[in-house]
């Protein structure tokens, strides 16, 4: 890890020590201001969405802005900030964040409640209204992320011009997760708790509302090792999870990751980044993708997926 990235992380864990001082004088956590020298960094700032901060990234100019959200309990900033926000930032304005609670950002106050994906996409376009970031937008999610993104682009049909899915989590999964009674999603890492408490099976009805694309723009990369110990018992149904996300636009990109698992902006960062670049430039011409081929090259790890095609995905940790 670079200078860079031991930066941000420590100022993850300076945010997590101030936010232990302050639980114990308050049964609701105030308003967490992050350390001056993060705050005095170029790079990330924070944004008031409702008496509470979060922290965000923004680089690069021109339009559409891709918008980069992390997976469950995840700091965008740490998962995207120091490989592929800088690359993407080379063509065109690119941003991500902490969601609340997690890296760098607030805990969210006891009066927003419940929370559910759509709340969550709610505090991102808030965020990006008091940041000043203006749409068109695409939207990259990862792993739980991609159901946010997902919310997001229901709330906000009109700024929403393109998507990319990575290994993303969808609404047959979740079932799954009670029957094996996984536990509570819990997404925050800086103070878990009740206000961090999500509501999955409120955010399940919030996408079923409004589940097609239409002919946006999409690419979903799904990973070839399946790493999820609740999913690996139910392989075939979280094949079919990820075709069932490809087909919710007309011009869509499915390919198989096959060498890497479910952690994809880590492990194979370049895979993220062409997916997101072919969505943003089919986005600025107003045309259609291309063809998978094109986007992946002759990647020997990604396989090009025919429309409703079920990989065989691998099960391993």
């Amino acid at each position: 890890m670079g200078v860079k990235g031991l930066i941000r992380r420590w100022g993850v864990f300076a945010g997590c020590l101030a936010v232990v001082a302050c639980a114990s004088c308050t049964s609701a956590p105030a308003p967490r201001t992050p350390e001056p020298s993060v705050l005095t960094t170029p790079e990330i700032k924070v944004a008031d969405v409702g008496g509470y901060k979060l922290a965000y990234e923004c680089a690069g100019s021109g339009s559409p802005t891709v918008l980069l959200e992390a997976g469950y309990t995840a700091s965008g900033i740490d998962t995207y900030g120091e490989t592929i926000l800088p690359e993407i930032a080379k063509h065109t304005r690119v941003c991500t964040y902490d969601r609340a609670g997690d890296g760098l950002s607030d805990a969210r106050p006891a009066s927003v409640h419940p929370v559910t994906g759509g709340t969550q996409a709610k505090e991102l376009h808030a965020m990006l209204a008091a940041a000043g970031v203006a749409p068109p937008y695409v939207v990259v999610g990862h792993s739980y992320g991609g159901m946010v993104v997902r919310e997001f682009a229901r709330l906000y049909p009109d700024a929403v011009t393109g998507m990319v899915l990575l290994d993303a989590s969808s609404e047959p999964e979740i079932p799954v997760y009670a029957r094996l009674h996984a536990g509570a999603w819990n997404d925050g890492t800086v103070q878990p708790g009740p206000n961090q408490r999500l509501d999955m099976h409120a955010t399940v009805r919030e996408l079923l509302r409004s589940p097609s694309l239409g002919d946006t723009p999409l690419i979903v990369v799904t990973a070839g090792i399946l790493q999820d110990k609740w999913l690996s018992t139910v392989p075939v149904l979280a094949s079919r999870a990820q075709t069932r996300l490809a087909g919710l636009s007309s011009d869509s990109i499915h390919v198989l990751d096959r060498g890497e698992g479910h952690f994809i902006p880590a492990n194979d960062p370049g895979t993220v980044i062409r997916a997101a670049l072919a969505v943003a430039a089919a986005s600025r011409s107003g045309g259609a993708l291309p063809s998978c081929t094109s986007v992946f090259g002759s990647d020997t790890g990604s396989q090009c997926l025919r429309p409703g095609q079920v990989a065989k995905l691998r099960v391993g940790a």
